[in-house]
């Protein structure tokens, strides 16, 4: 047994209440449970508890084994002065606290439907792919959504979780970071950290001066790229010319990258970072602020109308200086589009509606992702075949969230479905 299946006893109250008793014998009643606390500190905070006669205000520490307060060294951290009640399923040694008085110890063992437990190690013993697979289906579906969403909140909070923590390095420069994370998404998984350096060592706010020109656009960022060093035609040549003048301005020689790190190996001429580039150039060249702009969309269609900027003319029939394409090349395609909403713009929303604590811009992101048709792997073929639907990308990257971070990972006792197989 783990500790958080007392957790799970203690916060649904999944225990005989007719007549509850510490283990000296006073009557215990539970007015208020607390708080499940996930950080450090007791487990349940803000709990009330009224031990006979008095009443008491304050936290619950719950262990396995009444020992456990020891071991976990809770006997010198202040964090634990506060406990009102030490709920144990095992009562194995008087607990004392600061003052040398026992801590009133409620034990569950005697209390607790020995059904309940076989439930669940039924559960941490399961040898299917994930532990519910056999009992999935007679969960109701509403609490399977309701968990979907919460799987897909708690995906969304870790990516913007990283946006942040990125702002906080850049100055608290909102613009700065979207150009970061939209640059390293660009890339994909090919190109993801080499275009992030690029955007290191070309800064937005140098880039965004040029935004009103296309072609000094280009020539900033095919330069730092190192793609203007040699093997040159006509109009490499001229964006060279233009590259060199800027650079010496901006100061930006020393920071130029080797066109040796960009990769090009099994990958089609669509997606070569050359092409990469020039679209982003498009991108850049129509935008007077990426976060600006993402922000104040109004719906996908306006994101989708962002994304697919035309490429200049020259690039539009090339996939490299002096190689032209048979094929034109007319911007973004649909599924990077896609991609580029959910890497970039959605973790943005969520980190700024964090930021200033408005929630409106998190709904907008769930919006959008409910606009993007489901993405197909094996994790959502998996989903499928127990009859849990993945419609759109809010349903299948909540479907990998809750498979990799809940089901895998056996934490039934947090997910909505296996509380709702234990009863």
């Amino acid at each position: 047994m783990k500790e958080d299946f007392l957790h799970y006893i203690w916060q649904y109250q999944k225990f005989n209440k007719t007549i509850l008793k510490t283990t000296s014998g006073e009557e215990i009643t539970i007015l208020k449970i607390g708080f499940h606390n996930t950080d450090s500190g007791p487990d349940f905070k803000e709990a009330r508890i009224k031990i006979a006669d008095v009443e008491w205000a304050g936290s619950v520490e719950i262990h396995l084994k009444a020992s456990d307060w020891n071991l976990h060294k809770h006997d010198t951290d202040p964090a634990y002065e506060n406990v009102v009640l030490h709920v144990v399923w095992e009562n194995d040694k008087e607990i004392l606290n600061t003052d040398g008085e026992p801590i009133p110890t409620l034990t569950l063992k005697a209390l607790t439907d020995i059904s309940l437990l076989d439930k669940y190690e039924a559960l941490m013993q399961s040898q299917n792919e994930i532990p519910c697979q056999n009992q999935f289906s007679e969960v109701a579906g509403i609490k399977k959504f309701s968990m979907l969403e919460k799987a897909l909140l708690q995906r969304m909070q870790r990516k913007g979780a990283e946006v942040s923590e990125r702002f906080e390095k850049l100055g608290n420069d909102w613009e700065e970071v979207t150009y970061q994370i939209l640059l390293r998404n660009f890339g994909f998984k090919l190109n993801n950290e080499i275009f992030l350096r690029l955007a290191e060592n070309l800064p937005y706010k140098i880039l965004r001066k040029y935004s009103s020109s296309c072609f000094k656009v280009e020539a900033l960022l095919f330069g730092m790229a190192g793609f203007l060093e040699s093997d040159l035609d006509e109009y490499g040549s001229k964006l060279k010319v233009e590259f060199d003048f800027l650079a010496a301005k901006h100061n930006l020689k020393n920071k130029v990258l080797n066109s040796a790190q960009w990769k090009f190996m099994r990958t089609r001429p669509a997606n070569f970072p050359t092409v990469r580039l020039n679209q982003l150039a498009a991108l850049m060249s129509q935008s007077k602020g990426l976060f600006a702009t993402i922000t104040s969309a109004l719906d996908y269609k306006m994101l989708v109308s962002f994304f697919e900027a035309k490429p200049s003319i020259y690039w539009q029939k090339h996939y490299h200086f002096n190689k032209e394409s048979a094929q034109d090349f007319k911007g973004i395609g649909k599924s990077s589009i896609h991609n580029l909403v959910i890497n970039t713009v959605v973790p943005v929303l969520v980190a700024y509606a964090e930021q200033i604590d408005n929630q409106l811009y998190i709904e907008n992101a769930m919006a959008l992702l409910e606009k993007i048709p489901a993405e197909k792997n094996k994790i959502t073929k998996f989903w499928n075949s127990l009859d849990l639907e993945t419609k759109t990308m809010f349903d299948s990257q909540g479907s990998i969230e809750l498979y990799n971070e809940f089901c895998t990972k056996k934490k039934c006792l947090s997910c909505g479905v296996g509380i709702g197989i234990l009863g």
